[in-house]
């Protein structure tokens, strides 16, 4: 059991709610003692101390033990977003905006649609996504199996719904730009 790391959520929770030690030992029934042992990284908290910390502060037990991230490690640094080009497809152009997450299945994509040209039915997602589209530059038209057809211009968005079948098509003589965000719909496990 890492106290150190449990220590540090508890300090940070009460300075984040103004609480003393006092304060959240009169919400949790925690003694002020033992929650000063368990700030200094001291202490051995039993299961039922533990329940109540959690409790006070609105999370689960296991929340205390997950390692706190820090918010440099959340950012993908533009010198960092490769593009990803698939040589079957050579009309468009992936670029992976976001980190990847073991907690999300949610990733953010710039796609790049060279002009006159179109993907084919379902291009991206597995199926099981819930899909938006923001455009960012040019005219996209989104076609369904159906032959369902929409026009976006820059600024509109699109959801689309899991098992959705659609194909993205740019009929001018510029590049669209759009940016993609594909959720599971799934729980991950």
């Amino acid at each position: 059991m890492d106290i150190e790391q449990i220590g540090t959520r508890l300090t940070n929770y009460r300075k984040m709610k103004n609480l003393t030690i006092k304060d959240f030992s009169k919400v949790s029934g925690i003694s002020t003692a033992l929650l000063s042992q368990l700030e200094r990284g001291i202490g051995n908290p039993s299961l039922s101390v533990l329940d109540s910390i959690a409790r006070t502060m609105n999370i689960s037990i296991s929340t205390l033990f997950e390692d706190q991230v820090s918010l440099e490690k959340l950012v993908k640094r533009v010198e960092d977003q490769g593009y990803i080009k698939d040589s079957r497809k050579s009309n468009i152009e992936f670029q992976l905006l976001t980190k990847k997450s073991t907690n999300l299945s949610a990733d953010l994509f710039r796609i790049t649609l060279y002009p006159h040209t179109e993907t084919p039915l379902v291009p991206f997602g597995v199926n099981e996504l819930e899909e938006l589209i923001l455009v960012e530059k040019g005219t996209l038209t989104v076609c369904t199996e159906n032959k369902e057809s929409v026009v976006l211009k820059k600024g509109d968005t699109i959801r689309f719904i899991p098992r959705m079948s659609y194909k993205l098509e740019n009929n001018s003589a510029h590049n669209v730009s759009v940016l993609y965000f594909a959720s599971n719909t799934k729980e991950v496990l």
